[in-house]
């Protein structure tokens, strides 16, 4: 489905306030198939999280016996149907802990899936960004293999009267072919970004305009960061997975209870209960203490992975205070190299209007002109390519920023 400019603008801001796992249109960035397969995911985690949250209710047993036997020269047959249950109805606080930690677990790997589809959408916008860059890049490189040309004819023409010597020639003509080969790897990289994006999305990727992003403050990047909440609720899920091992070696009650059905029933004694093919039923409780002598090696792993993930939440913190202050100096870098490029067009600008004058006057050359026209455009082809590499890098921060699901 084809989108417009605008479209994909609001589409990938949408993207990146997304307030829960389903982002609506954001998802439209993204290929039908990459979309079934997150959502595979969510339906698996989603499965895999209620088996977990019933993992404590036992099955209830059903089965039907027969054998029949020769014994004491008498064929014996018995045939019945019964039902059994052995549930745990109290296990130390273990029960509740499990279907916390179920919970838990169905949203850190929702989080996970979040991260995923993040990490996705970010390679679509970043391609579409790079795409651009390229034809930027591409444009500029046609500009200077341009200046190469009247280099090199106007060399040569120093070369043919004797003004020049040919090591001069020589350098100006091996340049263009430098520059050359520099358009045709631009090329190749622009060809392979595009089968990139292909591969990621079904959208046109010449049909859409590139959104706009502009710095978030730092709270707002801690707070919302996907990496951290993330951490956070493996916090929480390796807790209770912790306080339930914990439960695992203490006293459990079960229920216990069945029902037998006899359908034929055959004894070698001539003194036979006269009820042997009525229903039955038996019910009783048990109480059980484990002795486990690996208990407490099973309790302190669990415990090292809690405290280990409360480590990596610190440490994901410090990344993350890290990863917005580098931010902070690429775009200052970039800054300086977009303030210096629009100088250098500033500064360009006047020598074209110079140089106009001076070619009427005779006492330059179209040649200098076209050259300082070209230079002019070239600085300001970098002023975007630069714009463009700033976008790249404020994509890093909105990848990681999303509002809590509630």
């Amino acid at each position: 489905m084809a989108l417009n400019g605008l479209s994909l603008r609001s589409l990938a801001c949408s993207l990146f306030a997304a307030t829960s796992l389903y982002a609506g249109e954001a998802d439209e960035l993204l290929s039908s198939l990459k979309l079934e397969t997150l959502q595979l995911k969510l339906n698996k985690n989603s499965s895999e999280s209620g088996k977990l949250e019933y993992s404590w209710i036992n099955s209830i047993n059903v089965s039907y016996g027969y054998s029949s036997s020769n014994q004491f020269g008498r064929t014996l047959t018995n045939k019945s149907l019964s039902v059994s249950v052995d549930q745990p109805i109290f296990k130390s606080g273990g029960i509740w802990y499990a279907v916390k930690y179920a919970k838990a677990t169905k949203r850190v790997g929702d989080l996970s899936v979040e991260a995923e589809r993040r990490a996705l959408i970010k390679q679509v916008v970043s391609t579409l960004f790079n795409l651009k860059k390229s034809e930027y890049q591409i444009q500029k490189q046609k500009l200077l293999i341009e200046n190469d040309r009247i280099d090199i004819e106007r060399k040569k023409e120093q070369f043919l009267s004797g003004d020049l010597d040919s090591g001069f020639l020589d350098q100006a003509i091996l340049k263009k072919n430098q520059d050359m080969m520099t358009l045709y790897s631009l090329q190749d990289t622009k060809a392979q970004l595009e089968s990139n994006f292909k591969n990621l999305s079904d959208l046109n990727p010449n049909s859409v305009t590139l959104p706009k992003f502009t710095l978030m403050q730092r709270d707002d990047f801690i707070k919302n960061n996907v990496d951290l909440a993330l951490a956070k609720e493996q916090i929480v899920q390796k807790d209770y997975f912790n306080t339930m091992t914990w439960t695992r070696y203490m006293v459990t009650l079960s229920l216990q209870a069945s029902y037998v059905k006899p359908y034929e029933y055959s004894s070698a004694f001539p003194t036979s209960l006269p009820n042997a093919l009525d229903p039955y039923y038996t019910y009783g409780f048990r109480i059980s203490l484990p002795i486990d002598i690996t208990s407490y090696h099973n309790i302190q792993s669990t415990k090292a992975d809690y405290l280990k993930a409360k480590i990596e939440l610190s440490d994901k913190k410090r990344e993350a205070e890290n990863e917005y202050s580098a931010v902070l100096k690429r775009l200052d870098v970039i800054d300086k190299k977009l303030k210096l490029a629009i100088d250098d067009e500033k500064l360009y600008s006047s020598l074209v209007e110079s140089t106009k004058e001076k070619v009427k006057a005779g006492e330059m050359t179209l040649y200098d002109l076209k050259t300082m026209e070209n230079s002019k455009m070239i600085r300001k082809i970098d002023q975007k390519i630069f714009d463009l590499d700033k976008q790249l890098v404020l994509l890093d921060l909105y990848e990681k920023s999303y509002e809590e699901i509630q």
